[in-house]
């Protein structure tokens, strides 16, 4: 006779991160900010990630780890604390980071959100070449396609790489048929 096993994966590592976590590892603010984003990721408990956002603030206040905390702190709906924090990222964010944060958000669904942030970045940080690629996302979002082709081809030409320089050119060329490439 069959019979189903399971086992609850997120649970399952969640009781072994506190052990993990008592190696050299605790002693950076990565090993902490990492366990914290699992914890956020697989929606486990935000008081363990808020923990271990701490423990990595702790060791060495970064970008990352202000974010996950300020994650953290939106799970445990204290929004206004969630917003203070993600500014003060901001403050410490390279034009990189702030993008990226703004593409998990565009990943969670919240365009509108990720919309601001690359708005935000573009004024903080307006000769950046990824900052261009945000406001291409922007101007695609809102049909606004030659706006959009315009701003990615700034950043192809800026783009640090020829791998970059590649999948930006297929992003061009994506727009030039008025494909929303945030889809």
């Amino acid at each position: 006779m069959p019979f189903k096993v399971s086992v609850d994966v997120p649970h399952v590592v969640e009781a072994s991160l506190e052990k993990q976590l008592r190696s050299l590892s605790q002693y950076t603010w990565i090993s902490w900010d990492e366990a914290a984003n699992y914890a956020l990721d697989n929606k486990l408990d935000p008081q363990l990630a808020l923990k271990y956002s701490d423990k990595s603030i702790q060791n060495e206040e970064r970008f990352e780890n202000l974010i996950t905390k300020s994650r953290a702190l939106e799970r445990l709906d204290k929004k206004d604390e969630a917003i203070a924090l993600r500014n003060k990222a901001f403050e410490k964010g390279t034009p990189l980071q702030i993008h990226f944060y703004g593409r998990q958000l565009q990943n969670d669904k919240r365009q509108d959100e990720a919309f601001a942030i690359f708005r935000s970045n573009a004024q903080k940080f307006p000769n950046a070449w990824v900052v261009h690629t945000g406001m291409a996302r922007v101007y695609s979002g809102t049909g606004d396609f030659d706006a959009a082709v315009k701003e990615m081809k700034i950043a192809v030409a800026n783009a640090p790489d020829a791998q970059q320089k590649t999948y930006l050119e297929g992003l061009v060329r994506r727009l030039e048929a008025k494909e929303d490439i945030n889809k």
